[in-house]
């Protein structure tokens, strides 16, 4: 669907049929970035309730609203769609654009390494075909059905991320999304505080192959500890083909060589027995693990493994996922600004400080760091042990932000300790008076924690940076 017609968007929502010439560009849930021409759904949520917005969004060119309460507004002039529910509306949309489309769809979860992922395989995919994904970390129940309402006629593939923070949210978006090949990155302990356990983590997340179509495909880390209990799942839920991906002997798919360059990394992998050698722009070993995911998948779908593994070293980085940044300080040196404020949790934070680890640099090393949320009772525990990572990466000086963060912060040597604040923005002067000519500064942290704070300040004023 190029246009969401009114027979559409009556037929998807279970409305009288009306006689209209009426078409729309697309759907929209935020009059704050609503484009002229779409519709606007008002979703009421927690906190903010979309009706109050409608006003905002017919002044920005909406072509319609879908509204769940009378509005003392003055809608004669305007498209409007009155229903009981908002949010029901919009999953009903998205699951009608899923089944009139043709396209073959993937969909990813995982507790970390599935925005990247998904990212990642967009990009590739759309050396091949018209490709449609979800934006930023849109996998939740809102975010998934709006994803599949950009579907049309033309679309050949759809990338959707789904996300879980409690039990029992996975089946339902995994159902509405139908996906043909279903993927899961690892299983950490993220969202541990909420789900209870990694038992819970895992019989969550397998969800996922509950959508799954009869026959489809499952891709799996296979070097997490998980991988049978997940593997078994898949195949009770009905899928033909179940792919392990990672370094240990068995795996499908295989990491055999993973070498960091300048430029990136250089990695030998195999792929169901074919040897297959590429670039990634990028360092960091769980990146590759993530590159063999979307290569399988590639393989998977029947497209060009070869061609995919070329253009994989034309992969555009992403913001708060380890972008890198080139800085200039007041005196005229430099220093690098690694930016992974997006999300953490020990796994991936683990990870990205052996990436710091990895690196060369004429200057310091330095680790700030964000708490790392819903970790549950454990949270000091899981914080503290990330001191040998630290070590072991040769980090000079730790700032760090968030009440859990203080347990770590305490029991790190004297001469690692920079300062350590409740808040991120009480600990942006500290970090940037504290930068010098060749230091890499790294910035890792939940969302919650406000640590891309420190991030935005450096980028947007670098000026401000002391020598």
């Amino acid at each position: 669907m190029s246009l969401w017609t009114a027979r559409d968007i009556t037929q998807a929502l279970g409305l009288i049929a009306i006689d209209s010439d009426f078409e729309a560009t697309g759907i929209s849930i935020d009059s704050r970035t609503l484009k002229k021409g779409e519709i606007y759904i008002a979703i009421k949520g927690e906190s903010l309730d979309g009706h109050d917005y409608v006003n905002d969004a017919l002044e920005k060119g909406a072509s319609a609203v879908i509204i769940s309460d009378p509005l003392d507004l003055s809608l004669n002039c305007h498209t409007y769609f009155l229903v009981d529910d908002t949010l029901q509306a919009l999953t009903a949309l998205g699951t009608y654009a899923r089944a009139k489309s043709t396209a073959e769809i993937i969909a990813i979860t995982g507790s970390s390494g599935k925005t990247t992922t998904k990212e990642w395989l967009r990009q590739i995919l759309g050396h091949f075909g018209k490709t449609v994904s979800s934006p930023a970390s849109f996998n939740n129940q809102w975010g998934a059905p709006l994803s599949l309402t950009s579907l049309d006629k033309t679309t050949q593939y759809g990338v959707f991320e789904l996300g879980t923070n409690s039990p029992g949210e996975i089946a339902p978006l995994t159902k509405m999304v139908n996906p043909d090949i279903a993927i899961i990155t690892t299983i950490t302990e993220a969202h541990i505080g909420r789900l209870g356990s990694l038992e819970a983590i895992t019989t969550e997340k397998s969800e996922i192959f509950s959508g799954l179509k009869t026959g489809g495909t499952a891709i799996i880390n296979y070097d997490i500890p998980q991988f049978d209990t997940l593997a078994k799942a898949a195949r009770t839920k009905g899928a033909a083909h179940v792919y392990g991906v990672g370094k240990n002997q068995g795996a499908d798919t295989r990491l055999l060589s993973y070498e960091v360059n300048p430029n990136g990394a250089s990695i030998v992998a195999e792929i169901k027995g074919k040897e297959i050698r590429y670039t990634l722009p990028f360092q960091g070993e769980h990146y590759a693990i993530n590159s063999l995911i979307i290569l399988t998948c590639i393989d998977a779908l029947g497209l060009s493994v070869d061609k995919a593994a070329t253009a994989l070293s034309t992969l555009q980085p992403i913001k708060g996922r380890g972008l890198q940044h080139t800085l200039k300080l007041t005196n005229g040196g430099t220093f690098t600004l690694i930016d992974d404020a997006y999300n953490a949790n020990p796994t991936s934070m683990k990870a990205g400080l052996s990436v710091l680890g990895s690196l060369e640099t004429k200057g310091r090393k330095i680790a700030v760091l964000g708490e790392m949320l819903e970790l549950g009772y454990k949270s000091a525990d899981y914080h503290k042990g990330l001191e040998p990572a630290i070590v072991a990466a040769g980090v000079d000086t730790v700032f760090a932000t968030g009440s859990g963060m203080e347990p770590l912060f305490d029991i790190l040597p004297q001469n690692l300790q920079g300062k350590f604040e409740l808040t991120a923005d009480a600990l942006v002067s500290h970090v940037i008076s504290h930068i010098q000519d060749g230091d890499i500064v790294f910035v890792k942290g939940s969302h919650g924690s406000k640590v891309s704070k420190v991030v935005d300040s450096l980028l947007s004023q670098p000026s401000t940076v002391a020598a």
